[in-house]
């Protein structure tokens, strides 16, 4: 009798405690559920947001083609500078192999600043030369076939062949076949469609991209300028060195864990780390940080979140990134030109060494104007040149340097600068005078050995911002 007592009582409890499992597992199923549904909608938006953009670059490029006005192709260069950027911002949120995301990030910084170069030039009465006009068919050409592979994911999508993130299910038979180390898995969380989509058609174009030739022109992101070997200090750095390194120098960084980490070649070898929220069992990142193998230097922050209300304005941005840039190991750096946008103060920075502005030391910081959080960060044109310099004393005074101006020019600030010349492959210590013609704003930099007048930049001031043309 007491052995039935037994294993009755054993039974009742063995029920009970499947009845709370399978309570538990429900609510987290659930709870999991509406969590990848609501990051499934936020990654089909930035989908279809860098489908739009990308189609309109390809327009935009076709556009300036085919036109006849100087004009109206700055107008379209315009706007292909801001499609760019606002593709690259979308495409940055998409949980993408690193082959693929490296390369078509790396084509739409290319698109952007080569329309902006071509920009500067024609707003300099500089007309398109015929080795840019086959470069911009070039990019018209790979443009198009960019949005035709997005096109095809984006139809394969809509009649539901994949989800770019499937819901993890809380189970016994996936409790006791978890991998003791899980990192990031495309297989894992993708369906077979789009594992096939992206390695035969995206992964294949990301290759052709890599292939392009390198583009000539006056831009901060021109590879003729960025293949320049980077003088880094430091010695080399394993993968735990440079994580240890990274959550040192980020403490916020405590909020996420990591589940890939890819080392990346280049001119800049880099260990890139892919973090999701703590406390999750998701594969998804919502952060990528990228640490200099040599030396343990940071290179690059992005991270993604829903803005709220902005309560900050753009003087109290540049002055969180300026803080910011000296706290992660850049300091001295002194906020240059600015931009806000969508509820985010985008501020470039460059290296003060004296009395000088040193710009090809530059890193730019992407603030959230709701708290202040520093969402982007990138330091890849500062770490490409800075060295320690030894600056020549001017030759000429500013008095003697104001000669070379035109006489119209009302200046109105007047600094030290040292610039990048045309080619990229040489500096030039200038004076920097700013000043205005008219209603328009220039800024012109005399040469302070020869009094040449090595560039001149107009100076566009919106209610976003400021930016250079």
């Amino acid at each position: 009798m007491r052995r039935v007592v037994t294993w009755l009582a054993v039974s009742l409890l063995g029920t009970f405690g499947l009845a709370v499992w399978t309570a538990w597992t429900y609510h987290l199923n659930e709870h999991n559920r509406l969590l990848a549904n609501a990051l499934e909608a936020e990654r089909q938006r930035s989908f279809v947001d860098m489908a739009h953009h990308v189609e309109q670059i390809q327009t935009m490029l076709a556009k300036g083609l085919a036109t006849g006005s100087e004009r109206q192709n700055m107008r379209y260069m315009a706007d292909v500078n801001r499609h760019a950027a606002a593709a690259f911002t979308a495409f940055s949120s998409l949980p993408l192999p690193a082959e693929v995301s490296t390369a078509t990030g790396k084509f739409l910084q290319q698109v952007g600043d080569f329309s902006l170069s071509l920009l500067r030039d024609e707003a300099a009465g500089r007309s398109m030369t015929e080795a840019e006009r086959a470069e911009l068919e070039r990019l018209r050409r790979e443009s198009a076939n960019l949005y035709q592979q997005l096109n095809a994911i984006l139809t394969q999508y809509n009649r539901g062949g994949f989800r770019w993130h499937r819901p993890a299910q809380f189970s016994l038979a996936a409790l006791l076949h978890m991998p003791e180390n899980p990192v990031f898995n495309p297989e894992a969380t993708q369906s077979p469609a789009v594992a096939a989509l992206l390695d035969g058609g995206w992964a294949q174009m990301a290759t052709g991209f890599e292939q392009m030739p390198v583009f000539i022109y006056d831009g901060p992101f021109s590879d003729h300028v960025s293949q320049t070997p980077p003088a880094l200090t430091g010695g080399p750095v394993t993968r735990e060195e440079a994580e240890a390194r990274l959550r040192a120098l980020l403490p916020d960084l405590a909020r996420y864990r990591t589940v890939e980490v890819a080392e990346v070649e280049g001119n800049l070898p880099t260990y890139t780390f892919r973090l999701a929220p703590a406390g999750t069992s998701s594969q998804t990142y919502t952060a990528t940080v990228e640490m200099t193998r040599q030396g343990g230097h940071l290179v690059s922050l992005l991270t993604e979140r829903v803005l709220g209300s902005p309560t900050l304005d753009l003087e109290q941005a540049k002055a969180i990134g300026q803080e910011f840039l000296a706290r992660v190991g850049y300091p001295d750096m002194v906020p240059t030109f600015a931009q806000v946008q969508d509820g985010l103060a985008f501020v470039a920075y460059a290296l003060r060494q004296g009395d000088v502005i040193v710009y090809p030391d530059q890193a730019k910081v992407k603030v959230a104007l709701d708290n202040g959080e520093v969402l982007g960060f990138d330091a890849r044109q500062y770490l490409t040149h800075h060295r320690q310099r030894t600056l020549p004393a001017p030759r000429l005074t500013a008095d003697q340097a104001r000669a070379g101006l035109n006489p119209s020019l009302e200046v109105s600030r007047v600094q030290l600068a040292l610039i990048p010349d045309l080619a990229g492959t040489g500096e030039h210590l200038t004076y920097e005078f700013q000043g205005k013609m008219g209603e328009d704003i220039f800024l012109v930099y005399i040469n302070a050995e020869t009094g040449a007048e090595e560039q001149i930049l107009q100076l566009i001031e919106a209610d976003g911002g400021t930016f250079t043309l």
